[in-house]
């Protein structure tokens, strides 16, 4: 029987892999979901509404918005913990989902100046799940809705709503849409489309990196900052296909490339440039900081198993200022650090210089050898 670290990935529930969808699916979430790393803007506006409702509605409503804090703040952090973030965030939005509900019974239902603030979450999925997903969202609300406009009347009668209710209400749900579609008009939907996208890992592919290059270049010209490149390897990639056979070895390369996606910021992008070579663009880094992001991603990568299997990266970093060099100059150089580092014994990040200065103290091919005295 094999030791723990090579069991078999285990495998997922139905409901998880129904979230998750496709490759793209999973890279669009990653993508979108870091994009709206900061949800309680959305948080913020919504809340604001229902705690100026309090005034009129009774303290009921400042337990509502406590709810749906906490429901945000323990959601962000299981979202940093968990292998099935997807799921984490569906859970999350069904929980304020019902918070949401509780507002509109407490203050008339069908009549309640609250009921357009369900729109809010709604949105939020739209960005960040598939469409069949979504579908199920609206229907979760339908189904949580239904009975909150029933059985509002048999309350006490809600007081009518002023209209700077109304108008505070109006004001949230504007901000909301136009923080979501902010971020909608910025991402770039069209690296979803698997012409550039990788179908297996869902990162984006080497068509692509030769455009987002060139215009990291425009933006560094104005700056003056630089780029930083990691061309990344799996160790002995090839060992764990034919030991454990090809489908494992696109297991580790799935898992991997969403290790990837959560060791870096919004604006560095991972891309899958062969089978087990990856390559990091990292605009605004200086090859100092390029390399401390290369070596967070290789202890990410070897803390625990991937895939059920000990495995280990190696990188090879290097940066560039400006138009001062090519993509392919980039690549080379970083390359080179990269064989350098794989010659020096695997799981470890190289810069050019060091890669150059282990070259100059490694023995030469017909040199003769120095005994030591």
């Amino acid at each position: 029987m094999g030791s723990p670290s090579e069991a078999a990935p285990a495998a997922e529930s139905r409901t998880v892999r129904w979230l998750r969808g496709g490759a793209v699916d999973r890279a669009r979430y990653a993508d979108m979901r870091r994009a709206l790393s900061r949800p309680e803007r959305l948080g913020a506006a919504v809340g604001a509404a229902c705690l100026v409702s309090a005034v009129w509605y009774g303290p009921a409503l400042v337990v509502v918005v406590l709810v749906g804090t906490a429901t945000m703040a323990v959601g962000t952090v299981l979202h940093r913990r968990s292998q099935n973030p997807e799921h984490v965030t569906a859970l999350t939005f069904g929980v304020l989902e019902l918070d949401l509900v509780a507002a509109v019974l407490l203050t008339g239902g069908a009549a309640s100046p609250l009921l357009p603030l369900l729109v809010v979450p709604v949105l939020a999925q739209a960005v960040c799940f598939r469409p069949q997903v979504l579908v199920a969202a609206v229907g979760t609300i339908a189904a949580l809705l239904t009975p909150a406009v029933l059985f509002a009347p048999a309350l006490p009668p809600a007081p009518e709503a002023p209209p700077v209710l109304h108008l505070t209400v109006f004001a949230s749900l504007v901000v909301s849409v136009g923080l979501v579609g902010s971020h909608l008009a910025s991402a770039d939907l069209q690296s979803r489309d698997e012409a550039v996208a990788d179908p297996m890992t869902g990162l984006l592919n080497r068509l692509t990196l030769s455009s987002r290059f060139a215009e990291a270049q425009r933006l560094a010209q104005g700056t003056g900052q630089c780029i930083g490149v990691v061309m990344c390897d799996v160790d002995h990639f090839k060992q764990v296909n034919d030991t454990h056979g090809h489908d494992r070895g696109d297991h580790v390369l799935v898992e991997l490339a969403d290790r990837l996606r959560s060791s870096l910021r919004s604006t560095d992008v991972a891309y899958r440039v062969g089978g087990e070579e990856f390559v990091l663009l990292l605009p605004g880094r200086d090859i100092d900081d390029a390399a401390l992001v290369a070596e967070r991603v290789r202890q990410a990568v070897a803390a625990t198993p991937v895939a059920g299997l000990p495995i280990t990266v190696s990188a090879g970093v290097t940066s560039t200022r400006g138009a001062t060099a090519t993509l392919s100059e980039v690549l080379r150089e970083a390359d080179r650090a990269l064989y350098a580092a794989k010659a020096a014994g695997r799981n470890r990040v190289l810069t050019p210089d060091v890669a150059d200065a282990m070259a100059a103290t490694r023995p030469q091919p017909g040199a003769p050898a120095v005994l030591p005295g």
